[in-house]
This record gives C-alpha cells, structure tokens and sequence, in this order.
C-alpha cells in the first residue's frame, strides 16, 4: 500500500520526473517503477505521463553524494570548465575554418584571372601550313614523266 506521507508541507517536495529521480540517487526509470507499484506518489497529466513527484526531505541523497556517484568523482566545476574550454576551441576552429574557405575561394578565382592574362600575353599560333602533297614511292609510276 502507499506510504503515507507524513509531514508539513516543508518536508515533501513535489518536482517533476528527472528532478526526482536526481534528488533520490535513482534512475527515472527505477522511479516510475516506484509511482507504478505505488510505493511514491504523484500527479499524472491528461496523456497519462508523470508530471509531479512526491519527495520527503529524508530521502533526498545529498548533492556531494549525488554528484560523485554520477560523475564518477569528478568535480563538477572541473567538467564546467572542461565544457567551457571545449566550446572555446570548438568556436575557434569554425571561425579558422570560415577563414581559409575565404582564403581558398580568393586563390581560385587569382588563378583563374591569371590562366586568363597568360593566354592574353601569350604570342598568336602561327597559321598552320599545308600539308606538302605525298608522292608515290616508285618514281617508275604511270604518272610520273620521263
């Protein structure tokens, strides 16, 4: 049967899903299972999910806890600044990137005027000569004369 919920309304919060789950240590699965079998109770919305979860103060996990256990001890200000300079790095190599496609496009369209005034300077063909007509190989042939 549900656990009655004893208290002032100071010792039990109601705060949605992923909140609860974060403040009792759980997964939000493990307390769906709970509202489910009736051990937690809470608030649906007219689709049926879970909207508001009750929480006792005494079985909120503390926050260093809570913290060590999902991040596997690291600090979360240390992730912070990770993230932070990851984004910094992240922004710079885009705006490198938007540079040297400028850079490329301006050195394809130089070597395109450049292609351009090389056939400009370059000297005319000279006309082509007609080809000498061939002659056959005996000079014994019928048309030639002796």
């Amino acid at each position: 049967m549900v656990e009655e919920i004893a208290g002032t309304s100071q010792d039990v919060l109601a705060v949605d899903m992923k909140i609860a789950a974060r403040m009792l240590g759980l997964t939000e699965g493990a307390v769906r299972k709970q509202l489910l079998l009736g051990k937690r109770e809470g608030m649906k919305n007219d689709r049926g999910q879970w909207i508001e979860v009750l929480v006792r103060q005494d079985e909120v996990v503390p926050a260093e806890e809570e913290e060590e256990g999902y991040t596997g001890g690291v600090d979360a200000g240390i992730l912070r600044e990770l993230i932070a300079e990851k984004d910094h790095r992240l922004a710079a190599a885009e705006e490198e990137i938007h540079f040297l496609r400028q850079r490329v496009q301006n050195l394809e369209m130089l070597l395109g005027q450049s292609l351009q005034n090389q056939k400009a300077l370059l000297p005319p063909e000279p006309p082509k000569e007609e080809p000498i007509p061939k002659r056959g190989f005996w000079p014994w042939s019928k048309n030639s004369k002796q």
